[in-house]
């Protein structure tokens, strides 16, 4: 229900002309026309009612001082009454006219406000394009402070609050994606002094010189990456609520976007970055693009979470680059067969939980990658991988993890050791056509469903599906017979099978063993079903059991121990 005041000040009618007309002659009107009203029913009800409540004696020479006194009583209460409401309707047209007359002035005041932002903002546009740098950053500081004082606007709606607040930051946004000549030369201007093979090898002037304007150009940049990272972050995110758009820039300078909020779209596709990149401990709520950029320095992406759509896929990556410790609820793509990433150096992406399926198909490994600790829900994709490194120095961890559905490392080629070891396959693993140059180990994971070896070409060590110790065995278990161990032909070391058709030293479940690690799942599925309160901490907790629950199946004592000591053993 509206309020008187948005009642005079909203409703107009003016799509009808005549109502509108009678509208207007109405509200200017009917004061005059009410008080005339009112008079004329007070006098009609005080020469009226009191003869009737109190009637007059028949006997006219009968004169009743208490008759006659009691009628001059209501007489004159009618009258008071008129008198009062015309008093009341008067306050009532003065408070409107005041309140027209405030509204009108908060009007005018606002308006006059709001042209003056627009100038102002129209102003800090064109200063940054000034050829001079502390103009350019006088506009920057400018437009920051306009989107600050939009969405602290409490006369507008929060819509048109976050409408004009956009404006700014995609001018903002479009200055850090503007191209900077100088930037081409970022290698050998970040130097102390001129290389003796490089652009400015014989103009040392120039290069102090564009050295001083590169400087001098990152740090308006740089001031503008500050102002919005401050008020993004999970203790004061009030631009958290706007789209940014840096895709296609180019960050010669750190940038730092750690412990950030993002309830919209973040676009950093095709993105070169020459210095320093942190995104790390941050939430992005809608989709996080990251895809075809080109990182030259480390870059963190690590303990952070993505609620809606992340993509990784067409990146190339010169440095460290860590992923660990991220949470994914829906699809993320880090390459795909058409766009694939290549690492040059490290990379981290263990302990992550994917809630939905993961790609991470035609990847290029140039040192190796971890995937220790991970959780799968959905499908998880490593297929056509090549992974190079030093041999006998690195390892391929993706050992302790737990895959509820199909994990596909088909086609990929290992130039080092590749560990799988003490991981749970729930629903069926790939591993065909996969060339291993070095040692791999599946020693006490647990294969449900099926495990697919066929056409792997273990080239110089036998595979590794259990260990002896002095005390115990650790092994490799198998749920059914399913599976398909049929090695390239003649290339190669073969995987050794049993009359139960798995790997020699290996077992099967047992069937209390198969039904503990049923329920755990279907325990862990309603979990996931139902999302109640702390559920994360819930499925955690049913993880580790998982996990305990495998540590003990696999452990078999050295006294019930009868493997054949010509079987692959670590």
């Amino acid at each position: 229900m509206k309020s008187k005041k948005q009642f005079y000040t909203e409703y107009q009618p003016e799509e009808n002309p005549r109502l509108h007309k009678a509208w207007s002659w109405a509200k200017r009107w009917w004061l005059p026309i009410a008080i005339v009203l009112i008079t004329s029913v007070g006098l009609v009800c005080a020469l009226s009612i009191p003869q009737k409540v109190f009637q007059t004696p028949a006997n006219p020479d009968d004169k009743s001082a208490s008759v006659l006194l009691a009628q001059s009583n209501l007489r004159l209460a009618f009258l008071y009454i008129t008198g009062g409401a015309i008093a009341v309707l008067g306050l009532i047209e003065t408070f409107r006219r005041n309140n027209n007359e405030k509204l009108k002035n908060n009007r005018d005041h606002l308006r006059q406000i709001l042209a003056t932002r627009r100038e102002r903002y129209t102003k800090a546009v064109e200063q940054l394009s000034d050829e001079k740098a502390p103009i350019r950053m006088g506009g920057v500081y400018t437009l920051v402070g306009l989107v600050d004082e939009w969405l602290g606007e409490e006369n507008l709606s929060k819509k048109d609050r976050i409408k004009e607040g956009q404006v700014i930051i995609n001018n903002l946004c479009a200055y850090i994606r503007s191209p900077f000549i100088l930037a081409t030369q970022y290698k050998e201007l970040s130097q102390d002094a001129p290389t003796i093979d490089g652009f400015y090898k014989n103009n040392h002037h120039d290069f102090y010189s564009d050295k001083a304007k590169l400087n001098s150009e990152a740090d308006i940049r740089l001031s503008i990456i500050k102002e919005i990272h401050e008020r993004i972050q999970d203790s004061n995110e009030i631009w958290s609520v706007f789209e940014y758009d840096f895709s296609g820039s180019i960050f010669f300078y750190p940038i730092d976007f750690s412990y950030s909020i993002y309830k919209k779209i973040l676009n950093f596709r095709k993105c070169i970055y020459y210095g320093h990149a942190n995104f790390s401990n941050s939430i992005y709520h809608r989709y996080a693009l990251f895809s075809e950029s080109e990182y030259y320095n480390k870059v963190n992406f690590d303990k952070s979470t993505y609620r809606n759509l992340a993509v990784f896929n067409g990146s190339v990556y010169h440095s460290l680059s860590t992923f660990n410790d991220s949470t994914y609820n829906t699809l993320v793509v880090y390459s795909l067969p058409s766009s694939p990433s290549i690492y040059h150096k490290k990379s981290n992406f263990s302990n992550s939980i994917y809630y939905s399926s993961s790609i991470f198909s035609k990847s290029t490994y140039h040192l190796e990658p971890s995937f220790y600790g991970s959780i799968y829900y959905g499908e998880a994709n490593f297929e056509e991988s090549i992974y190079y490194g030093i041999t006998g120095e690195y390892l391929i961890d993706y050992s302790d993890s737990i895959y509820h559905s199909l994990a596909t490392f088909s086609k990929s080629t290992y130039y080092i050791s590749v560990n799988f070891g003490d991981s749970l396959f729930h629903n069926g693993v790939r591993f065909d056509r996969s060339i291993y140059h070095e040692e791999v180990s599946f020693i006490g994971s647990i294969f449900q469903y099926t495990a697919i070896f066929n056409h792997v070409n273990f080239k110089n060590y036998s595979p590794l599906f259990f260990y002896r110790s002095i005390v115990d065995t650790h092994i490799t278990l198998f749920e059914n017979k399913n599976n398909n161990f049929t090695v390239e032909n003649g290339r190669g070391y073969p995987i050794q099978v049993n009359q139960e058709k798995i790997p020699l030293g290996c077992k099967f479940l047992t069937l209390e063993q198969k039904i503990n690690i049923d329920k755990k799942f279907q325990d862990i599925e309603k979990t996931l079903e139902h999302k109640e309160n702390n559920f994360e901490h819930t499925l955690s907790r049913m993880h580790v059991e998982l996990h305990n629950l495998r540590s003990r199946a696999i452990v078999v004592p050295f006294k019930s121990s009868h493997i054949n000591d010509n079987t692959s053993c670590a």
